[in-house]
């Protein structure tokens, strides 16, 4: 929901102020989350009308244009989203948001008649006004929605003429694109257009027929304070029907309307979205006793707190039940904080089992590569509210929303520099994504996480956490059995190490290959997963079972055995200048000779199931050394003559993979793995992170 302005272009972003008083008026009046998450709350089942099987992808006006959105904007998105990679990667959906109308229907000549609260004049059968306050009144207003003719004029398309929005849509479509259009289920929108409430299957009719895809639908009912017969203070709530049928059965309406209207001629079925996290409780006795949302059964489970109507708790209840897209919380600023715990994700967790392929928690538009249109920020703006988000921020954002199964809907400007420059005030700045924001949105792994098929949203891992800037884990299952891991550092000031296990996340597979999204770094994962994190940002994990491996069959056996590392022709580990080297010599590959006693290891195990590692030597210099780990990823590993029992650089993990019979073998301080990265005679051994791809990891027995 938004505020409504005058008529001038609206600086998207709700205020502190706005935003804090939304977040007491659904506390007070027994909507805060305790109140509606009863005991016998039960999981919403989707709309199954066959649309939003994943997360919705695109972008929408609303954050860059606001009510003055025009016909060459919206081109000039469509054209740069489908050069820059942007479509392809699966952002799809334009969506044209409040104020693409003129002010009236096509039957009035002149804008809405207004009350003195804003909201549309209601009248009796008399025509004289009236308040609406006790659900009754009268819309006078008749006929269709009118795109607006300056901003959005006829076109030709195939040699006819069509409306600016049927042209729009034809446009997207050519470019193997959607488009989306605003609309509420109130007499007006949140800006003061015409809403759909009453109008419903005329407006349906008109957005299938114009070809749109995805339909965005708000909740603005203004209007009067209400007092009810037993002195209760309602508030403000609306008027007319808005009173009379809860904001369940408005959605329900519009949705059937719309599935109609695309029955009937032969088109696709429309995407709905509602974009509204009802900030107005209802009230009781002036509902509709026939209203839909009394029998819901899932309402019915979550219950509905004293002086509120059912069909109006939070969206996350029943949402899914009528729409495909749920907006969870009310209108994000950019402020990463929004999509954190004490922000939307803890909304959207509480709700998560809710997601499912045709119903998703929406945590409204994305702010990464975003940059404010009126002002520069830290030039001649200084509202937090404004400030576009660092890339560590927009990587942190991405990874919440995909963590969660959201729709990854950008508000960003999706235009080329050139037509996205702005000049005010003195000054020039261009608002269009940079190229390193554009990586972000299209880095394909996080995008294969958001639209995994199994919809499966994640769960947090612990308890929660204990303050506004404590770190957060969250796992997801995803369909082909592997498993995400998101590492979220809250803090917004300092890098903090943040931990799992595969004990915490209810892994039982005995190692796993983790490859970081972001870095596409990889490595070995038989324990604690630890990342250090920089503030307010994240690691992403994918973690992928690896073959089923045993305890080493070599461990504990009494037998100095030859390793060879894979890929090198049978090259064999060996201590670096044989038995004759001095203590802490490194080690090396080299040809495989049974009577060099420097490349026979003997693998002992430890009373805590590590294992030391020694060599065959038995002279001046070199006797029995003990395999010795770098502290760093890349160093060459070393023997030491003296053994520290308990110093894990010193102690290992050794597996073996039941098919093949190779062996990994990891250092215990520091989860790196041994290996050679080269492949002739003299190369070094190093430890290095776990990589599947990489044969020199994985040893095999020469005897």
């Amino acid at each position: 929901m938004r505020t409504r302005s005058s008529g001038d272009r609206r600086r998207p972003g709700r205020p502190r102020m706005l935003r804090a008083l939304l977040a007491f008026a659904l506390t007070s009046s027994g909507l805060g989350l305790a109140a509606v998450a009863g005991p016998g709350a039960t999981a919403a089942a989707a709309l199954d009308n066959g649309q939003a099987l994943t997360p919705p992808m695109g972008w929408n006006s609303w954050n860059i244009f606001g009510t003055q959105v025009d016909e060459q904007e919206i081109v000039q998105t469509i054209d740069f989203m489908s050069s820059s990679g942007l479509t392809a990667a699966g952002y799809d959906t334009v969506t044209i948001d409040d104020g693409w109308s003129l002010g009236h229907r096509s039957d009035q000549s002149t804008d809405l008649v207004k009350n003195s609260y804003g909201s549309m004049q209601l009248y009796d059968a008399a025509g004289n006004p009236v308040s609406g306050t006790d659900g009754s009144g009268l819309d006078p207003t008749s006929g269709h929605l009118v795109p607006h003719p300056t901003r959005f004029p006829d076109q030709s398309v195939n040699g006819q003429t069509v409306n600016g929005i049927a042209y729009l849509a034809s446009y997207a479509h050519s470019r193997h694109m959607k488009l989306g259009l605003y609309g509420t289920d109130t007499y007006t929108t949140c800006q003061g257009h015409p809403g759909s409430l009453g109008h419903e299957t005329t407006d349906a009719d008109d957005f299938v027929s114009w070809g749109v895809d995805f339909v965005k639908y708000d909740d603005c009912p203004y209007g009067p304070p209400i007092s009810g017969p037993d002195g209760y203070d309602y508030g403000t709530q609306g008027e007319g029907k808005e009173l009379t049928r809860s904001m369940y059965a408005r959605v329900q309406t519009f949705q059937k309307a719309l599935d109609a209207a695309s029955s009937a001629q032969g088109r696709p079925r429309v995407t709905l979205s509602v974009s509204a996290q009802p900030v107005h409780t209802g009230i009781p006795y002036l509902e509709d006793p026939n209203d839909p949302a009394r029998t819901d059964p899932v309402i019915l489970a979550a219950g509905t707190p004293e002086h509120d109507a059912p069909g109006y708790t939070p969206t996350g209840v029943w949402c899914g039940r009528v729409a495909n897209l749920c907006r969870i919380g009310g209108d994000r600023d950019s402020e990463l904080d929004g999509v954190l715990y004490n922000g939307q994700l803890q909304t959207a967790l509480q709700y998560g089992p809710n997601a499912a392929p045709g119903g998703w928690n929406d945590m409204d538009m994305m702010f990464a590569g975003w940059i404010y249109p009126y002002a520069i920020y830290g030039v001649n703006d200084s509202c937090p509210c404004h400030k576009p988000f660092t890339d560590t921020e927009s990587r942190t954002e991405m990874s919440v929303l995909s963590m969660t199964a959201a729709p990854l809907i950008s508000g960003a400007d999706f235009r080329s520099a050139a037509d996205s420059q702005v000049s005010r005030d003195g000054y020039t700045w261009t608002t269009g994504v940079s190229s390193a924001s554009l990586g972000i949105y299209e880095n394909a792994d996080v995008i294969a996480l958001d639209q995994d098929p199994l919809g499966k949203a994640a769960t947090l891992v612990g308890s929660p956490p204990s303050s506004s800037t404590a770190p957060v884990v969250l796992k997801r299952q995803l369909a082909n059995g592997d498993t995400a891991v998101l590492l979220l550092n809250q803090d917004p000031n300092s890098t903090a190490t943040v931990s799992t296990s595969l004990a915490d996340l209810g892994l039982t597979g005995s190692g796993y290959s983790a490859k970081e999204l972001w870095t596409g770094a990889t490595q070995d994962l038989t324990g604690t997963l630890s990342a250090s994190v920089p503030a307010h940002g994240v690691a992403l994990y994918r973690l992928t079972p690896q073959a089923a491996t045993v305890p080493a069959s070599v461990v504990g056996d009494g037998v100095y055995h030859g390793i060879s590392a894979g890929g090198t022709d049978g090259k064999v580990l060996e201590v670096s200048g044989t038995c004759s080297a001095s203590d802490g010599a490194v080690t090396d590959i080299n040809t495989w000779w049974p009577a060099h006693t420097s490349e026979h290891w003997r693998f002992s195990p430890n009373p805590d199931g590590t294992v030391r590692i020694t060599d065959d030597c038995d002279t001046v210099t070199q006797t029995h050394g003990t395999l010795s780990a770098p502290a760093s990823s890349g160093g060459s590993a070393y023997v030491l003559n003296q053994y520290a029992a308990g110093n894990p650089y010193q102690e290992w993990r050794v597996r073996q993979d039941t098919a093949s019979g190779r062996l990994t073998i990891t250092n215990v301080a520091t989860g790196l793995v041994l290996g050679s990265p080269g492949t002739t005679a003299g190369s070094a051994v190093t430890t290095d992170g776990g990589n599947t791809a990489s044969p020199g990891q994985r040893w095999t027995l020469m005897d």
